[in-house]
């Protein structure tokens, strides 16, 4: 688990694209504003003003990474997530 403002700032400074799901309904998360290849940063404020749940998945051909905002925690938690749901949390792989 990670701490939510040192994500969004390593977001901000990255160069990786990504997506924002935000909580619609019976355990399904909807695309929050217009998706594409930019850098989404203005667009997670604005999205973590209004919602409570949000997930961040990472828009590239290297991973399917994504992850689980909960701001009234100040947390960030790596998940499983495709199609608009969130399958399971998911941990660092140890070495």
């Amino acid at each position: 688990m990670r701490h939510i403002a040192d994500f969004i700032e390593q977001l901000e400074r990255g160069k990786d694209p990504f997506n924002i799901w935000v909580y619609s309904s019976n355990g399904h998360y909807s695309q929050f504003g217009n998706q594409g290849n930019t850098r989404r940063a203005p667009s997670l404020h604005k999205a973590l003003e209004k919602h409570l749940q949000i997930v961040v998945e990472m828009n590239d051909d290297a991973s399917d990474d994504a992850f689980l905002l909960l701001p009234e925690v100040h947390a960030v938690v790596p998940v499983n997530f495709h199609g608009g749901k969130v399958y399971s949390l998911t941990g660092p792989v140890a070495a």
